[in-house]
């Protein structure tokens, strides 16, 4: 049976119907902007999301304006409009600390996003979880796996069978080698490297510039080349 030119246009009709998304930024500071840049860069190769603006508790910050964004005010205020419609989000802020609380207090309220800038390089065989953020030209490699609130920022890199659970923050051009994990909550500052196979203890913080060759315990902190432990 040949289709009818109502059905033809129908079809054609739902091809084109775009599918936006609600989305708000949590943290109105320098990361949450530079998050807002990469929904701009996502949106101008397909309209994704529609950017509500940004969450933030500081209430000298509510219904101000930020790069054209507005601030539309607490996590409360975020759970009053949560409770009208579907709302997307990721959290913009390093500390995992205050990334876990954030988590644990919207779960249920917001929609999780994950927020891929277009010019990241993430493997099909990469398991990825939810509420996280890679930034421009970061590179995600073959069977790895990305926990949950992660950000990865411009420029850093994951190789093959790497581990990243919960609440990590990678800065900018960092290279986490073949095997590494990531224990919950670590920190890796601007450019560390990390030699394949070594684990990087719960919480642990990796300053600028360190090469990280022997395993690191948690909550340490760690620099130098070779890295070495300061507290």
């Amino acid at each position: 049976m040949r289709p009818t030119k109502s059905s033809l246009i129908r079809n054609e009709g739902a091809k084109r119907r775009i599918i936006v998304k609600d989305l708000v930024i949590i943290g109105a500071g320098g990361f949450g902007r530079e998050v807002a840049d990469t929904v701009h860069s996502i949106n101008r190769i397909k309209q994704t999301y529609n950017l509500l603006g940004f969450v933030d508790d500081g209430e000298h910050l509510k219904n101000k304006t930020i790069n054209d964004i507005i601030v539309i005010g607490s996590r409360e205020d975020l759970k009053a409009l949560c409770s009208k419609r579907q709302i997307y989000a990721a959290i913009a802020i390093a500390n995992a600390n205050i990334k876990k609380e954030i988590a644990k207090d919207l779960e249920g309220f917001v929609t999780w996003e994950n927020i891929i800038h277009p010019t990241a390089q993430v493997s099909d065989y990469c398991d990825m979880g939810k509420g996280n953020i890679l930034q421009a030209f970061s590179i995600v490699g073959p069977n790895t796996r990305i926990g949950n609130h992660c950000m990865i920022n411009s420029r850093s890199g994951m190789g093959h069978d790497a581990r990243m659970d919960d609440y990590v923050s990678v800065m900018s051009f960092c290279d986490i080698t073949g095997g590494v994990e990531l224990k919950e909550g670590v920190y890796l500052a601007l450019g560390v490297g990390i030699i394949p196979g070594i684990t990087i203890g719960e919480g642990a913080y990796i300053c600028a510039g360190s090469i990280v060759f022997k395993d690191v315990e948690a909550g340490a902190t760690m620099i130098g080349n070779p890295a070495k432990r300061i507290k």
